[in-house]
C-alpha cells in the first residue's frame, strides 16, 4: 500500500472553504499542522547531556519509523471501517 503525505494545513483550509467547516471542527488539523519545537526540546532534555552515537541514533530512527507505521495502520483502519 502506498503512503500518501497529507498537508494538514491545506486540508483544514479546504474543509473550511469548500464544505463550510468551522474553526472548531478543524482544530485537529490545525494542531497537527504546526511544528512542535517544545516537544523536540523536551525530547532533547530527556536524553540528557550525553552525546548520541550512531547506534543510538539508528535505534531512535527505527523506533520513529515504527511509530509512524503504527499510526499509518491506525488511520488506514479507520478508513476501511468508514468505507
Amino acid at each position: 500500500m502506498a503512503r500518501v503525505r497529507i498537508d494538514l494545513r491545506a486540508l483544514g483550509r479546504l474543509l473550511r472553504h469548500r464544505y463550510g467547516f468551522t474553526d472548531e471542527t478543524c482544530a485537529f488539523f490545525d494542531f497537527f499542522a504546526q511544528p512542535a519545537p517544545e516537544l523536540e526540546q523536551q525530547a532533547a532534555d530527556a536524553l540528557g547531556p550525553d552525546r548520541l552515537d550512531e547506534p543510538i541514533l539508528a535505534a531512535a530512527r527505527e523506533y520513529g519509523l515504527l511509530l509512524q507505521a503504527y499510526e499509518c495502520l491506525f488511520w488506514d483502519t479507520l478508513g476501511v471501517i468508514d468505507a
